[in-house]
C-alpha cells in the first residue's frame, strides 16, 4: 500500500498526499500534466508509467497533434485500460518547460479542480510531472505552496458559485496530491505549512 496521509481540509474537502502516480491512484478522477516536449529525450516516471499504460497512445497522441499539451489544453480518457486504477484520467497541457514556473502548475491545479467538481467526481489525485519532463529537483521547489494556494482558491470559488445557484453543491469530497516516493516527506512538510498559513488567514 502506497505511503499516503490526511494534510488537512478546506470546505470539506480532504487535502491528502500520497505516493503514488497518475496510473496507481486510486480516485475517481487522475489528473497527469505534459508539456509539448520533454527536456532530455521522452518521459520517465509517472508520465512514462502512464504512457505506457496507454499502450503509448498519449505520446502518440502528442506527436500526431491530437493533443499538443500547449498551456491548460486537456485530454478526458474516459475509458481508461484495467491497469489504471482510476476510473477517468484528465492529461492537463503545461507549454514549453524552458517556459515553465510555479504559476503554471498553480494554473493546471486550478483547472483540474474546476474539470473535477464539473464532472462531478466525488475523489480526485494531481500528478503535476515536472520531474517526469526533465525539470531538476530545484527548479520545481517552489511549486507545492502554489498547488496548495490554487487547490484552496478553486475550491472556494465553486462554493461561491454554488451559493449563487448557478451550479450544484460540490460533489469533491477527496483531494490528493500525487508525489514521489524519495520527495515525500518534504512534501507533505511544505503542503502542511502553506495550508497552516492559509487557515491562519
Amino acid at each position: 500500500m502506497p505511503e499516503q496521509q490526511t494534510l488537512g481540509s478546506w470546505r470539506g474537502v480532504s487535502l491528502d498526499i500520497a505516493a503514488w502516480d497518475g496510473v496507481a491512484a486510486e480516485v475517481d478522477l487522475s489528473f497527469a500534466c505534459m508539456f509539448t516536449r520533454e527536456r532530455d529525450g521522452g518521459p520517465r516516471g509517472g508520465l512514462a508509467h502512464l504512457d505506457h499504460a496507454l499502450s503509448g497512445m498519449l505520446l502518440r497522441a502528442r506527436d500526431e497533434g491530437v493533443f499538443q499539451g500547449t498551456s491548460m489544453e486537456t485530454l478526458l480518457i474516459s475509458q481508461p485500460p484495467a491497469s489504471i486504477a482510476a476510473r477517468a484520467v484528465m492529461v492537463i497541457g503545461m507549454g514549453e518547460p524552458s517556459a515553465w514556473l510555479p504559476a503554471v502548475t498553480a494554473g493546471a491545479v486550478a483547472t483540474a479542480v474546476r474539470a473535477a467538481m464539473q464532472l462531478g467526481v466525488a475523489s480526485a489525485a494531481f500528478a503535476p510531472s515536472l520531474l517526469d519532463a526533465g525539470l531538476a529537483p530545484g527548479e520545481t521547489a517552489g511549486a507545492g505552496p502554489e498547488m496548495m494556494k490554487a487547490v484552496t482558491r478553486a475550491i472556494d470559488a465553486q462554493a461561491s458559485m454554488a451559493t449563487y445557484g448557478l451550479v450544484p453543491t460540490p460533489s469533491l469530497r477527496r483531494w490528493v496530491f500525487d508525489v514521489g516516493a524519495a520527495g515525500y516527506a518534504a512534501a507533505a512538510e511544505a503542503f502542511q505549512a502553506t495550508l497552516a498559513q492559509l487557515k491562519a488567514g
